[in-house]
């Protein structure tokens, strides 16, 4: 987690500079000029702002860490239909016709990437009704080779069978 906040500072610092320094040093010498309160409250945006986007990111952290990048991945599409409903719904923005088919085409592409990885994911999972085989198997691995046992009465015998 520490590893990425840096980088994040490095790319939005610059960004910010020339998107918004203009505007800034207005705000700056304007500060002179106003109340506590109202820098008060500017802090106080500014720092929930901060804390809002370290914890969108410490909770990415952890549902990658203990869960997976697919779990990210389903997370993510309900997060943009959840913001998508808030943008419609309270900032009066309009979904035209080529907003929502570019929506739909993007969610479709997201829906499809997770379904393969989710297929995938499956794949690389053992079968758990396959126990037979696998004891067959280990059986025949140590049939075949030479082991030392590690039984606590007969400690450093040597097996070279299974009913040894």
């Amino acid at each position: 987690m520490y590893y990425i906040q840096p980088w994040m500072l490095a790319v939005i610092i610059p960004l910010a500079c020339i998107r918004e320094g203009q505007h800034l040093l207005y705000q700056l010498h304007l500060l002179n000029k106003k109340s506590f309160a109202h820098i008060r409250s500017s802090i106080g945006l500014f720092g929930s702002s901060a804390l809002l986007a370290f914890s969108l990111e410490f909770s990415e952290f952890l549902l990658v860490s203990n869960t997976s990048s697919l779990t990210l991945s389903v997370s993510g599409i309900f997060k943009e239909v959840v913001m998508l409903y808030l943008a419609v719904e309270y900032n009066n923005n309009e979904l035209n016709r080529i907003n929502i088919i570019g929506l739909i085409i993007c969610l479709t592409g997201i829906i499809f990437h997770c379904i393969l990885k989710f297929y995938n994911i499956q794949k690389e999972k053992p079968v758990i009704g396959d126990s037979i085989v696998t004891e067959r198997l280990l059986l025949h691995r140590l049939e075949s080779t030479d082991e030392w046992s590690l039984d606590g009465d007969m400690v450093n015998i040597r097996r070279t069978s299974v009913n040894d």
